[in-house]
């Protein structure tokens, strides 16, 4: 517990040191499943067995049953499309980990010349292979993702190993509180000895909690904890407008309607992308999400839908079962 007190207190201040310029990986910017998606974007908080969370803390698996399985396929603009998986295994003294997979595909472009004329196509792919552990101390859970990162255009690649730790308290049976220190790590290599662009650092916390009579769940995320800049090209005046909008761009927040076990509905806002990707005359929705869970039988279905901007937004389709149950069912 000392060395898990000790390593919150060291990363922060190696995360300031490394903040500036353009990030690089962009799968990292990307939610993982539908329902991180539909709750603005993120979470940190959610530990009830659902598998897909470990790709946003590791400490989540501590909920996760053996043989969980997971499926998310996300289209999104143009040609480019999301894919991501996980699953959970027992290895007997290590005991339960999760693998996982998120995958981007950026579509094919075409390669030209100096003059314009078309010479042929190319490729570009990101992607993600991570590996989590959780480790269950009494309320408190601590996990760790180990995170094999890739990025290739063309004939160029670029790899990172980086991590994750994160930590689960669980202050009642319905109230959970979660931070995650995401990224940590570095390139084994590089497009070329001119690209800079740094791995993308957070720090995020949030809150998960339900009122014992309501039919609601509440989450409350807040990221982009290391970032200075967060508001660099606010418009907003006046210095005390400039703190409320820094403080409103770092918290997401998120709703699930839990009508039954097997049905519920979700909504979230993230004012960071709204104040981003809205145009001058008109919000188009940016910022708002919303999604729906239907379990039939054993089998979990997920779908949600973020709204980037007026031109449109991105859906996510996902499916979760337990090999065991799906066994049954058959």
């Amino acid at each position: 517990m000392k060395f898990f007190f000790q390593i919150i207190v060291l990363i922060p201040i190696l995360s300031f040191a490394q903040i500036g310029g353009e990030n690089g990986y962009g799968i990292l910017d990307l939610s993982s499943n539908p329902r991180s998606a539909a709750l603005a974007g993120t979470t940190v908080s959610i530990a009830d067995g659902d598998i897909s969370q470990f790709f946003e803390n590791p400490a989540t698996l501590d909920s996760v049953r053996s043989k969980d399985i997971f499926f998310n396929i996300n289209p999104y603009f143009t040609d480019a499309i999301v894919f991501s998986g996980a699953y959970a295994f027992d290895m007997n003294k290590i005991g339960n980990i999760a693998v996982g997979l998120h995958y981007l595909d950026y579509g094919s472009f075409d390669r030209t010349d100096a003059s314009g004329n078309k010479q042929g196509e190319f490729s570009a792919q990101d992607y993600a292979v991570t590996i989590g552990k959780a480790h269950q101390l009494g309320p408190i859970t601590i996990g760790a993702n180990l995170k094999l990162l890739h990025s290739s255009i063309d004939s160029y690649g670029s790899t990172a190993l980086v991590g994750d730790i994160g930590g689960i308290f669980r202050v009642t049976n319905n109230w959970t509180v979660g931070m995650v220190f995401s990224n940590i790590g570095g390139r084994i290599s590089n497009f070329n000895e001119l690209s800079t662009a740094p791995i993308p650092l957070d720090v995020k916390i949030g809150t998960t909690f339900k009122p014992e009579y309501m039919p609601l769940r509440f989450t409350l995320t807040s990221s982009n904890l290391v970032d200075e800049n967060e508001v660099e090209n606010n418009t907003s005046e006046g210095r005390s407008n400039e703190q409320i909008e820094k403080i409103l761009r770092r918290i997401n927040i998120g709703t699930e309607l839990v009508l039954s076990e097997n049905f519920q509905l979700l909504m979230g806002y993230s004012h960071k992308r709204k104040q981003e990707l809205k145009l001058d005359d008109l919000n188009g929705g940016a910022g708002l999400s919303f999604g729906l869970m239907l379990k039939i039988k054993r089998i979990q279905m997920r779908y949600s839908r973020a709204t980037l901007h007026a031109a449109g937004g991105s859906s996510f389709i996902s499916i979760q079962t337990n090999l065991n149950d799906f066994r049954s069912i058959l």
